[in-house]
């Protein structure tokens, strides 16, 4: 089992990784180059944050990087990465459509050099929908990576229960809330408790505030936490459903670029109130 589609940091073993993703250094080409044609392919997306905190120098689609590596995660462990008869090209769905609705596809060749210039067996070959000859060789073409099992589990149930553990978020995660509640536990909690209420009565309004992640192989649920200002979420509680008990046990937070990474995966969510 591969740990990732392509590198994510410079000293990563080869072996751990599926495929080489090229780029032309000499033609002005960066490393996110493939991700930049990938997104020009796609129908238009906001693959960077929003929030200049959030982003970083040289780093234009953080968010399609890592959806991309954790769609190929996925389509890995349920088997459904296709290879040609001759097993010399490799394809995946992709997830993501053009324009017009056809789904994009992410092709690969044998690597030749996986020795000579320490490389994974596989290279990036290029980014095709359904109109391509370059699929012919993987008909019937792959489907999507599947997370949804229970879709009762994509919208949140009124009648259960959030039980936070408030000491939890405040002693472990403090560094993911406003800063003026990172240093007084006493005045984190408190706040905390309060916005709480206040979401539970949204949430009885508005439903559809909840949004679906995955997260460590299961559907979670992102509640929007408005701290300091009524009208933007400060963070993301995560909600895990216990059908026995009829309850969302919440035990962390996420910072908004986080949770919004997390809950791509599943769906290009409404930036009502995830907008990293």
């Amino acid at each position: 089992m591969y740990k990732s589609l392509f590198k994510r940091f410079k000293e990563q073993d080869s072996k751990e990784v599926f495929a080489h993703f090229r780029y032309r250094a000499d033609q002005c080409e960066t490393w996110e180059t493939p991700f930049e044609k990938l997104a020009g392919k796609a129908k238009r997306e906001d693959w960077n944050f929003s929030q200049s905190e959030f982003k970083k120098d040289g780093i234009n689609f953080p968010i399609l990087t890592n959806y991309l590596n954790y769609t190929f995660l996925r389509h890995q462990k349920q088997k459904t990465v296709k290879f040609s008869t001759d097993n010399e090209r490799a394809c995946f769905n992709t997830g993501l459509q053009t324009p017009e609705g056809k789904d994009i596809y992410i092709t690969f060749f044998k690597n030749r050099n996986t020795e000579e210039l320490d490389q994974p067996a596989w290279v990036l070959y290029g980014f095709f929908d359904t109109y391509s000859e370059k699929l012919r060789d993987f008909e019937p073409l792959p489907d999507i990576a599947v997370y949804i099992k229970d879709p009762a589990d994509l919208v949140i149930d009124l009648g259960y229960q959030l039980e936070v553990n408030y000491a939890h978020i405040v002693k472990e995660h403090k560094e993911r809330l406003p800063y003026v509640l990172q240093e007084n536990e006493t005045l984190a909690i408190n706040a905390i408790e309060g916005a709480v209420k206040q979401l539970q009565h949204r949430i009885k309004r508005n439903y559809k505030l909840a949004i679906p992640s995955w997260y460590e192989e299961k559907i979670q649920l992102l509640l929007p936490l408005s701290i300091t200002d009524d009208q933007n979420a400060d963070v993301a509680l995560v909600a895990d459903k216990d059908k026995e008990r009829k309850k969302y046990f919440i035990r962390t937070v996420l910072a908004i670029d986080q949770a919004y990474v997390d809950a791509r995966l599943i769906t290009a969510p409404d930036r009502d109130w995830l907008n990293p």
